[in-house]
């Protein structure tokens, strides 16, 4: 046998052999896709792609299982490497492109819808997903517009209108979120988020007896519906109806203890002149977020009005340690400063660091109600105006 023949001899071995592991690899898939326990899958489908490294549909099946048992790092692993294989083909984006939406990693979902839309301008639920995928970035006019297309083609459901009316209101369309809503409410009078979203809206326009009753019904259709408590609390603080404000915080907290809770209710109880529950309450935001300068700031300013100047000192340093770019706990530092030790020099040395960080309502510290009692005695002399104004 000549060189030539054995070339070709073992040309046939070697795909031969390829093709009969593609082969077994492809028996490999269809028995895992028949397969419902997802750990016996992956094992079916890690042997498929060892055998046929080319298969896309191994890597992408088991890319789907490893996103069902919530493995997102493996599965976007191997849609990229089934991406590799096949790039032209539009599903695979858009599969990656939903992984890439449950590990919230929503720009590069965007990106792999986009791309899928390249490839395959009318299918609809590429438009859908990025639509979503935009409004958890928050761009909501990109979001509007996706949903528009994904309309053209397939019928409004609940959460569509839901989502619509949530960008409308974000984008101050307040026209086009009153229509969604009222679709919403006349189609599902007995759920409460359609009418904490009519709270809102009347909210953002400053109509605040009427969002104070929309979130009233929201409350009255579901007890434990956190954001209706979160917003009428908020309403009710700028309306002055503070007890009625620190009782919707409180329910708040059951429902969902965050810090920023604590933090908003203890401003609620500081405006009442509660001030040993304001106090507890901040002491509760440090506990839950103790690299929150928000918390400090607030507890020190408690602690000023208690005369406590080496504890506010010390929550205010912490504040400027955490965050050197608020202006407010300079302007509280200099308030220590002046209160404690009369001592000019560190309270014009704080005001100009507050200035640098941007700090521009000068009237608050001329204003006994607000900053100015800190300031009592100081803040009317030209030395004070010269800081503050330049002059």
């Amino acid at each position: 046998m000549n060189k030539r023949n054995i070339f070709i001899l073992l040309l046939c071995v070697i795909f031969g052999a390829a093709g009969l592991c593609a082969q077994t690899a492809r028996v490999l898939v269809e028995r895992a896709r028949k397969e419902s326990d997802p750990s016996a899958r992956i094992r079916l489908l890690t042997q498929a792609v060892k055998k046929a490294p080319k298969l896309a549909t191994a890597w992408h099946y088991r890319a789907d299982t490893y996103r069902l048992t919530g493995n997102y790092k493996k599965a976007l692993a191997d849609y990229t490497q089934a991406l590799r294989l096949t790039p032209r083909d539009p599903f695979r984006y858009y599969a990656r492109a939903l992984a890439y939406m449950d590990a919230r990693q929503y720009a590069q979902a965007e990106a792999d819808l986009t791309k899928a839309i390249s490839l395959k301008k009318n299918y609809p639920d590429f438009y859908l997903y990025r639509a979503k995928a935009n409004m958890a970035m928050e761009k909501y006019s990109a979001a509007v517009a996706d949903y528009k297309r994904y309309l053209a083609r397939r019928k409004k459901t609940r959460d569509i209108s839901l989502a619509l009316a949530q960008a409308y209101i974000y984008t101050y369309k307040d026209e086009e979120a009153e229509k969604e809503i009222s679709f919403l409410l006349e189609e599902y009078p007995q759920e409460a988020e359609p009418y904490y979203w009519m709270g809102r809206l009347h909210q953002n326009a400053g109509r605040q007896d009427e969002a104070v009753s929309f979130y009233s019904k929201a409350i009255n259709r579901d007890q434990d519906y956190a954001p209706a408590y979160r917003y009428r609390a908020s309403v009710f603080k700028d309306m002055g109806e503070l007890e009625a404000s620190a009782q919707d915080y409180s329910r708040l907290i059951e429902l969902d203890p965050q810090d920023i809770f604590y933090n908003r209710r203890g401003l609620v109880y500081e405006e009442m002149g509660q001030l040993s529950k304001a106090l507890a309450d901040y002491n509760k935001t440090i506990e839950l977020s103790p690299k929150w300068p928000i918390g400090y700031t607030n507890r020190g300013y408690i602690y000023l009005r208690q005369k406590k100047y080496n504890a506010a000192r010390a929550d205010f340093e912490t504040a400027v340690k955490l965050d050197d770019s608020l202006p407010t706990p300079y302007i509280n530092l200099a308030g220590v400063y002046w209160l404690q030790k009369k001592d000019k020099r560190n309270v014009y040395r704080n005001l100009e660091k507050a200035l640098k960080c941007n700090f521009r309502d000068f009237d608050s510290l001329y204003d006994e109600d607000r900053k100015g009692w800190m300031f009592k005695g100081i803040n009317k002399t030209p030395e004070f105006r010269a800081v503050m104004y330049g002059d």
